[in-house]
Order: structure tokens, then C-alpha cells, then sequence
């Protein structure tokens, strides 16, 4: 896991960490690859029966190019969806920074290298973030402009976070986890 350090009771400073995006491509890789094996079993079983109903498959032909053509279509839809959505895992893996993800201290907050004051917090949320990758960690400003980072990036849990927040605001402000419930 990354590191959190705090010193004394000052402020609160969170790591970048690369581990639960590492996980994720290496889920994304073993799913492509067995969707790769499943085709290339879905193949030779079609083959084989091909072969083995030769006769009735030349007789009427239709009927069988309809259904092999609909079981190649998914099992080829599978591994292009995974191709794309394992491609995507490792790009969003290579384009995690290094260093300091969010600091926290009595005066406001740091996230991805943007200061905030408290008084400019309008709000410390959770937001849907893009497929494959998991949600956002968004602070919304008074002015309207926010600034985000994905939540697994961050090596602190959420209640961990949400507790902190509220303890350095001064009650202001916590973190609003409504956008993950289902």
C-alpha cells in the first residue's frame, strides 16, 4: 500500500499507490486471456461438428451458418470488449503520479497538487468515474470548478478519509459516498 503519514496532529498526507490499478490489469489480462482460450474452444467445436454433421450441413445450410455465425459473433465480442477494456486498464495503470495524492490540514486541502481553502470547499464527494477504472474522489469549489483523482489511487479508505475531513474542517466538510450506492 502507499504510504500515510501524519505529522504530529497538523495534517494528514496521502500517497499515490499503483497497487489496486496493478490488480486490475492483471484481473483484465487473465479474463483476456481465458476469453481467447473460450474462442479458440468455441472454434474447434464448431469445426468438429461441422465435420461431423457434414451432410445435413451442406442439405440446409443456412440454418447452421445463422447459429455458428451468432456463437463466433458473442465469443469474438467478448475478447474485443476485453481487449479494450484490458488496453484501457493499462493506460490508466502507466498515467499514475508519483508523490503526494492529498494532504489535509486545519487550513484546507491539497488534492492532485491543487490547494483549497476550506472556505472554498463546496463540497468533498465521490463521483461515477469511467469504464473499467472505479470512482473519483472530486472536490467541488465554491466557484464551481472542481478537481478530481481516482479513489483507488489514494491509499486511505474512504471512512478513514471521511473521519479525517470532518476532523480538520472542523465538522465542515466530509465525504459524500452517494454516488456509489446502488
Amino acid at each position: 500500500m502507499g504510504r500515510v503519514s501524519q505529522t504530529g496532529l497538523d495534517e494528514l498526507f496521502v500517497e499515490y499507490t499503483a497497487e489496486p490499478a496493478a490488480d486490475r490489469a492483471g484481473r483484465w489480462r487473465r479474463m483476456l486471456i481465458l476469453r481467447l482460450v473460450s474462442l479458440g474452444i468455441t472454434v474447434v467445436v464448431l469445426v468438429a461438428l461441422f465435420l461431423w454433421q457434414r451432410e445435413q450441413v451442406v442439405a440446409n445450410p443456412v440454418p447452421y451458418i445463422v447459429v455458428y455465425s451468432l456463437v463466433l459473433l458473442i465469443g469474438i465480442g467478448w475478447a474485443v470488449g476485453t481487449f479494450f477494456g484490458y488496453r484501457r486498464v493499462r493506460r490508466d495503470l502507466t498515467s499514475i503520479p508519483s508523490g503526494l495524492a492529498l494532504r489535509v490540514g486545519r487550513s484546507g486541502l491539497e488534492l492532485a497538487g491543487q490547494w483549497q481553502a476550506w472556505s472554498d470547499v463546496a463540497a468533498i464527494r465521490s463521483a461515477k468515474g469511467r469504464w473499467p477504472a472505479g470512482p473519483l474522489l472530486e472536490v467541488a469549489r465554491t466557484d464551481g470548478s472542481s478537481v478530481a483523482t481516482p479513489l483507488e489511487q489514494i491509499s486511505v479508505l474512504p471512512a478513514t478519509l471521511d473521519t479525517a475531513l470532518r476532523a480538520y474542517s472542523a465538522g465542515r466538510q466530509g465525504l459524500d459516498l452517494s454516488s456509489l450506492d446502488i
